[in-house]
């Protein structure tokens, strides 16, 4: 798995390659940037699966900018261990997140762009 910095770069690659959104950062004081993650060896056995998956996992971050916690653990339970486990380490630290979120409620003024730096 590679990590990829900015939606027009992700774009260019998703036509060769499956492409999936994580977070949005910041670093300093820069604007918010988006981050994916590029999956270059897919399992054999999971390709039927990917079209699925892969929607599966864009509607977990559309729910977490939503703050649809619970639906956001279903949807990690079902996608960890998927993409020969290359996004699982993604996934636990995004569950202990929203875990942390479900106990103290993150105030009004959270977007979902994690500060890095």
């Amino acid at each position: 798995m590679n990590i990829i910095f900015g939606t027009r770069e992700a774009q260019q690659l998703s036509d060769k390659y499956i492409v999936l959104e994580l977070d949005t950062v910041t670093i300093r004081d820069s604007a918010p940037v988006p981050v994916y993650c590029l999956i270059e060896n897919m399992p054999l056995d999971e390709l039927s699966k990917a079209e699925n998956f892969k929607k599966l996992h864009a509607e977990l971050m559309e729910n977490y900018r939503n703050r649809n916690w619970d639906f956001c653990l279903q949807a990690i339970n079902h996608l960890i261990g998927f993409w020969g486990n290359q996004v699982d380490s993604f996934y636990e630290v995004l569950s202990t997140r929203i875990t942390g979120y479900k106990e103290t409620e993150p105030d009004e003024s959270w977007t979902g762009i994690i500060p890095k730096g």
